[in-house]
């Protein structure tokens, strides 16, 4: 049976021939296919060839009745979804409702049936299923959306990072035997040479590991504040003109472990690599009562009005005090894996005191 030229096909299942022509005549439209079946079994060989956009069943049934024939279907992924409606003479008591309900069943009409009222709740239900399309179908694209990043990512970092490998080794034995041959003007040029290459292979890391690690991280799990501080802490390079203080940490919270540890790296390198003192000083604090973790630091803080802008991908405030490069998608990664963990990341910055990185809506544990 073809049903590619309606909008929507509908199931109804009663073993009562006389009560399935009257069910079909109130719910007839030029855009509905109506098939109508005499039984639950044969309900179910229906769902596997047909796409269903509402069922109605009536309860009291031999041999499968229609409590059965919904938690069957409930139970199987291609179907679980179909709006159910129960169609009975049963009486309206809580615990035959309460049955239903608690089987997926979506609401009753209750027989005899009111043909206004037919109509309008099938109307309701088919709306619904027609706004549950269109999310899957945009769920769908994200997802899709989602693998060409990654493949996009993955082809970067096959076809990019080998020639530039080449370079770096390339670079290095310049550095190793040639370094002492060359004047002023071309060491400068080779140190150029050296600062871009490194950048780029920190653009296609950072590439990959967006692709990879924006949707797909694992569960939350209870995650010690301090461990991870510290276990950062050690990856960055830190030097005596650094000082990181902490404040609170001795605390666990709920979140992503490797999201986590990627969101405090990227904050502490950023407070470290714009910093323009002598002395970076870099205070980390927990407050259990707010529910946030603050980075505060006594860089030259944010320029007014791109607080919000850099976030946004490959938006940079150009080169660091430290010299080093930025890609600009770190605090895009940082801002995507706190929205994954139902939290949020802003700045607090005042020119003369620096920046405040707080990450809010942390869950307790």
């Amino acid at each position: 049976m073809s049903t590619s030229k309606k909008k929507h096909t509908l199931l109804l299942i009663d073993d009562m021939p006389a009560n399935l022509i009257s069910l079909k005549s109130m719910l007839e439209n030029e855009n509905r296919e109506i098939i109508c079946c005499l039984s639950a079994n044969e309900g179910l060989q229906v769902l596997l060839k047909e796409k269903i956009s509402l069922i109605l069943v009536d309860v009291q049934m031999p041999e499968m009745d229609g409590y059965e024939f919904v938690e069957i279907i409930k139970q199987h992924p291609n179907t679980s979804n179909i709006p159910t409606i129960f169609v009975t003479a049963i009486s309206d008591e809580p615990k035959h409702i309460n049955k239903a309900y608690d089987l997926g069943a979506i609401d009753f009409l209750f027989k005899p049936l009111v043909t206004e009222v037919t109509r309008k709740k099938v109307e309701s239900f088919l709306k619904i299923w027609d706004y549950d399309q269109e999310l899957k179908k945009v769920n769908d694209q994200l997802l899709q959306k989602n693998k060409e990043l990654e493949q996009f990512a993955n082809i970067i970092a096959h076809d990019l990072k080998t020639p530039l490998g080449n370079i770096k080794s390339l670079i290095e034995f310049i550095e190793e035997d040639h370094i002492l041959d060359l004047n002023e003007g071309a060491s400068d040029l080779f140190e150029m040479v050296k600062s871009s290459a490194s950048s780029m292979s920190k653009l296609i890391d950072d590439l990959l590991y967006y692709s990879k690690n924006v949707e797909n991280n694992e569960g939350k799990m209870a995650v010690q504040i301090e461990a991870e501080v510290d276990a950062v802490i050690k990856l960055i390079r830190i030097d005596n003109e650094i000082q990181i203080d902490k404040i609170n940490l001795n605390h666990r919270i709920a979140f992503q472990p490797i999201a986590f540890k990627q969101i405090i790296q990227n904050l502490i390198s950023n407070a470290i690599k714009y910093n323009d003192k002598e002395i970076t000083k870099i205070t980390i604090t927990y407050s259990q009562e707010e529910r946030t973790i603050t980075i505060q630091d006594n860089g030259p803080g944010i320029p007014a009005g791109q607080e919000t802008k850099v976030f946004d991908m490959f938006y940079t405030l150009g080169q660091t005090s430290r010299g080093d490069s930025s890609t600009g998608i770190g605090l895009n990664l940082v801002k995507k894996l706190a929205e994954r963990n139902n939290a949020t990341v802003h700045f607090n910055t005042n020119r003369s005191e620096g920046t405040e990185a707080v990450i809010s809506n942390i869950e307790q544990r």
